[in-house]
């Protein structure tokens, strides 16, 4: 799949590079740990104490969870085809569209991080539409929130109720405006 936009594309969005990086060490992290004990394991040469009984198991999902962030994280793509005025979030060879014509509705999120946290929080773009499973386009997924909420404005233009509050139409409208929506 090519990330260079076509006419009746959006730019395609993606994490950034480092949490690409990021996922993929966590990944190598688990994995190590797994494969590092496997020839004992394999060779009846490990002593099953109740610390391996139960750490092996959460070891082997810990593994497999981190391979699958790191793949989805490599394979993440966002972007709306303005012909069939549809959103697009391709995942681990799974691509899922919604409509953004009506009743479609986008709503913006943001979740705070603790109190006091000098991280900033999560930004979430939810696209729900009756009957369907609703999609989130959130930070790290995407490098930058306001980079959906401006490809979202020709939808915005297609469908004026496409923004479920104000908050979000402003936020649609403006994206270089972006403040957290309040509580």
């Amino acid at each position: 799949m090519s990330t260079t936009p076509q006419s009746a594309r959006s730019e395609v969005l993606t994490p950034a590079p480092a949490m690409k990086v990021l996922f993929s060490l966590v990944a190598v992290f688990f994995c190590g740990g797994l494969l590092q004990n496997l020839p004992r394991i394999l060779h009846g040469d490990l002593e099953w104490t109740l610390v391996w009984k139960i750490g092996f198991p959460i070891l082997v999902i810990a593994a497999l969870a981190s391979v699958v962030g790191a793949v989805a994280a490599f394979t993440n793509k966002v972007w709306i085809d303005y012909d069939r005025n549809e959103i697009h979030q391709y995942v681990v060879l799974r691509d899922v569209a919604i409509s953004l014509d009506e009743p479609t509705t986008v709503e913006l999120g943001y979740t705070r991080q603790a109190v006091g946290s000098t991280v900033s929080g999560t930004w979430r773009v939810v696209v729900r539409q009756p009957g369907r499973t609703a999609m989130g386009v959130s930070t790290p997924w995407v490098r930058d929130i306001a980079d959906v909420l401006r490809i979202l404005q020709p939808a915005l233009a297609r469908n004026p109720r496409l923004a479920a509050d104000e908050h979000t139409r402003a936020a649609i409208e403006d994206p270089g405006n972006l403040t957290p929506p309040p509580r």
